[in-house]
């Protein structure tokens, strides 16, 4: 079923390059995102566009300066877009959109011939427990600068990686009290990893995108069969679960109308 859907996931997913002070300026992989229109309404994690942490954290100011990048595949043309715009930061449920200009983009060679930029349908139905899920995004991507002469070399290698899960549940504690202000999330009984942020979740039986990616789940394991000076040795799992943000947010849902972007209330899958 993936391999129905994941070359339109693909198409619509890119890695969100922002400038690194500490690389001279160079764009340097700093999550995922991907579009929901044609005409360049793009989504991902509010983190990733944001610097600082605490009190102090920020929405960056140099978010003009984005690339929105692919891998170099063999023998294709770059694949690439410019000057995209922040439009809207929603930090509570961790989700932000960006526009980018079609015309500005136009071009670019991989879009000659063309009048929209490629995208994915979200939905607003809710993932049941034990559906069939993929992500897409851009983990573990890196970008190295080295200076010479007269010149900064810089090198950005892009790591795209889909990964099936399932809906391990869809909530993450049981809480005495919930409201409809609470972020409706999913968690996968998959890892993410850095790099994923912003990328889409995507269900199995339709193509639909569900959610975002934000964060993983770390967890100590104890492991039995080691000791340390008499002490048994636990093992921290850096990313052992995927928490993903529903689209299906009120917040969320109201810029989807606000912005007049298209959406799906579809039915429940069959089977």
């Amino acid at each position: 079923m993936i391999r129905k859907t994941l070359p339109q996931t693909q198409a619509a997913t890119f890695s969100i390059d922002l400038p690194d002070k500490s690389k001279q300026g160079m764009p340097t992989p700093a999550g995922t995102g991907f579009f929901v229109s044609g005409d360049g309404w793009f989504v991902t994690a509010a983190h990733v566009i944001m610097e600082g942490e605490g009190e102090s954290e920020k929405v960056r100011d140099d978010i003009a300066q984005a690339f929105l990048m692919k891998e170099l595949r063999p023998g294709a043309v770059p694949i690439m877009c410019q000057h995209p715009e922040l439009r809207h930061v929603d930090r509570k449920n961790d989700f932000a959109l960006l526009r980018v200009d079609f015309t500005k983009n136009s071009d670019k060679a991989w879009l000659q011939g063309k009048t929209t930029f490629p995208y994915i349908i979200p939905s607003i139905r809710p993932l049941e427990e034990g559906e069939p899920v993929y992500s897409f995004g851009y983990p573990l991507s890196s970008a190295r600068a080295f200076a010479s002469p007269g010149m900064i070399v810089g090198i950005t290698e892009h790591s795209p990686r889909a990964t099936s899960a399932i809906v391990s549940s869809n909530f993450e504690k049981s809480k005495l009290v919930t409201t409809s202000s609470d972020t409706s999330v999913y968690v996968l009984d998959k890892a993410l990893n850095y790099g994923n942020s912003g990328g889409p979740i995507v269900a199995q039986s339709t193509g639909y995108v569900h959610a975002i990616c934000t964060r993983f789940e770390p967890m100590p394991v104890r492991q039995r069969h080691l000791e340390k000076d008499g002490q048994q040795v636990w093992v921290v799992i850096p990313s052992l679960y995927g928490i993903v943000v529903s689209l299906a947010n009120a917040e969320i849902v109201s810029k989807f109308d606000e912005f007049e972007i298209a959406y799906t209330k579809e039915d429940k899958p069959s089977g």
